[in-house]
């Protein structure tokens, strides 16, 4: 699991609350569809996307679509494996993955 997490987060991890917030801000970092890339997943939020507040994981191939719900992680639509399943949860459960999905979810909705 902290392999994972290592290799999932190094990125949001690496950056202190100012920095982290600084990079939120910035339009041409936040304000991009994709939020992580995990292995062949790619973590989305889309601008002006209906409520509830929600981010998409999909594979390059296009064989995984899903949808999850940014409160709980919970899976809205779409099938995922658990392999898969576990590295979005590891995500969403670091120190930053949460607050990182909630600020975006706001700035793209307010953009």
């Amino acid at each position: 699991m902290e392999r994972i997490l290592a290799d999932l987060l190094a990125y949001y991890l690496g950056l202190d609350d100012i920095s982290l917030e600084k990079h939120l801000k910035e339009v041409n970092l936040a304000t991009k569809e994709r939020v992580q890339k995990i292995d062949n997943l790619e973590v989305r939020i889309y601008s002006n996307d209906h409520t509830p507040p929600h981010f998409h994981v999909k594979s390059k191939d296009m064989k995984i679509d899903a949808k999850f719900s940014i409160e709980k992680c919970e899976l809205l639509s779409g099938e995922i494996s658990s392999k898969n399943l576990k590295k979005i949860n590891a995500f969403y459960q670091s120190p930053k993955g949460k607050l990182v999905l909630e600020t975006i979810w706001k700035k793209r909705i307010s953009d």
